[in-house]
């Protein structure tokens, strides 16, 4: 996933750096001074053939145009946020790509469309959830994966979060065992 925010910074900088103009770039590249602006901010990013253009120019490959290069490290959690973007923090934290930080260190930040998307990328990943992510999940969200769990067969560390079910969730993956059976 690219990082929009990050592409803009990098973009931002390397105009700077060649000491170009907003101006300077729209009239090479033949577009409108407002899509660099968006591409700097974040808000857009230039087509397959200005990426090229602009690779060229700043004497670039593209991975480190698209910073698809770039290391995480140990950046906390709130300059994670403050430096990337939200649902590239987000992807990347789910698919265990921040190496120090797991989804149940930022789930409590994320709001509900966050949420959302945190749990399909958990889903469509068939990453399984354990005792540590469970407690932090609300109802709601618990009760998609367990339906997830009986549907699909998503893996859900049952030994380990049965203890900090609710009886109902209990009660309902115990009925669709006996129904299945």
């Amino acid at each position: 996933m690219l990082d929009m925010m990050q592409i803009g910074r990098k973009l931002s900088e390397l105009r700077n750096k060649h000491n170009l103009t907003q101006e300077d770039i729209s009239q090479r590249l033949y577009v409108t001074h407002q899509a660099v602006s968006k591409w700097e901010t974040g808000k857009a990013l230039p087509n397959i053939d200005n990426l090229s253009e602009l690779s060229a120019l700043y004497k670039v490959s593209l991975d480190e145009l698209l910073c698809l290069d770039v290391a995480l490290g140990n950046q906390s959690v709130e300059s994670l946020f403050k430096t990337h973007a939200r649902n590239w923090v987000i992807h990347e934290v789910v698919l265990g790509n921040v190496l120090h930080l797991g989804l149940e260190d930022i789930i409590h930040l994320l709001d509900k469309d966050e949420r959302e998307y945190a749990l399909y990328l958990l889903i469509e990943s068939s990453i399984p959830i354990d005792e540590n992510l469970w407690p932090r999940l609300s109802i709601e969200e618990r009760f998609r994966l367990i339906n997830q769990y009986i549907a699909r067969g998503y893996p859900l560390k049952i030994e380990k979060i049965l203890p900090l079910m609710s009886y109902t969730e209990k009660r309902k993956i115990k009925e669709e065992k006996n129904e299945n059976c």
